[in-house]
């Protein structure tokens, strides 16, 4: 292979895993030794809380949804089917949660409809409630799915809402990503330096290469041409 192509293939790989390599280690920073991401929404004050079967439902596995009140309130946890939870909050006012960031691992969530909500608790359509004036934790089973959950605060406000995904095999294969970046970093540090040295062995130091040329002949003295 010729030397400009190993430098460039070189560096290439070698980009490649610093790449690999810092995604893995952030990814196992964040989800730990058992795997755990957990995302949350920011404050959502009075307004009740959606978190529907198209985020509990995406993966295999149970999800876990924690309500948070701020200090001196209470906080309701519920799930039922999606139609029904759709029905209850009609068009009244409510966060839905429609995704995950993992970069500052939040929940991407969209503001809808208008009006205050009614006191959801008050419906018999719920297959499973939860209240407290702490945080509050409802384990969404995926045998169950599909299944949505609403969270509300009955007094005050709610500070927060998380949602967890607990699977062991993120943080080995964040790990084994981390480890295949750095092979990659290696292997492309050593073909750029094997490079380097075959430059640093091939180049000389610029000497001067004087042509040699005869001596100019001086004419024959008389002595020597009567010799």
């Amino acid at each position: 292979m010729p030397t400009l192509a190993k430098r460039v293939a070189g560096g290439l790989l070698a980009l490649l895993g610093v790449v690999l390599t810092a995604v893995g280690l952030w990814y196992a920073a964040h989800l730990g030794g058992s795997g755990t991401a957990t995302f949350s929404s920011p404050a959502s004050g009075t307004t009740p809380v959606l978190v529907p079967q198209t985020v509990l439902n995406r993966v295999e596995g149970d999800v876990k949804v924690t309500a948070t009140p701020r200090s001196g309130g209470t906080v309701w946890l519920a799930a039922a089917a999606p139609s029904d939870a759709k029905a209850v909050l009609g068009q009244s006012a409510h966060t839905t949660v429609t995704g995950v960031s993992t970069r500052p691992w939040q929940l991407e969530t969209a503001n809808t409809g208008n009006g205050a909500a009614p006191a959801l608790a008050g419906t018999d359509v719920w297959r499973n409630t939860e209240t407290g004036d702490g945080a509050v934790t409802m384990t969404i089973e995926q045998a169950n799915a599909p299944e949505t959950v609403i969270a509300q605060a009955t007094e005050g406000q709610i500070e927060r809402v998380d949602v967890t995904w607990e699977r062991k095999s993120w943080f080995v294969q964040s790990v084994i990503a981390a480890l295949v970046g750095l092979f990659l970093l290696l292997s492309g540090a050593s073909l750029l330096w094997s490079t380097r040295r075959r430059r640093i062995a091939t180049t000389t130091p610029d000497t001067a290469h004087a042509d040699t040329e005869p001596a100019a002949t001086l004419p024959a003295t008389r002595e020597e041409e009567n010799a």
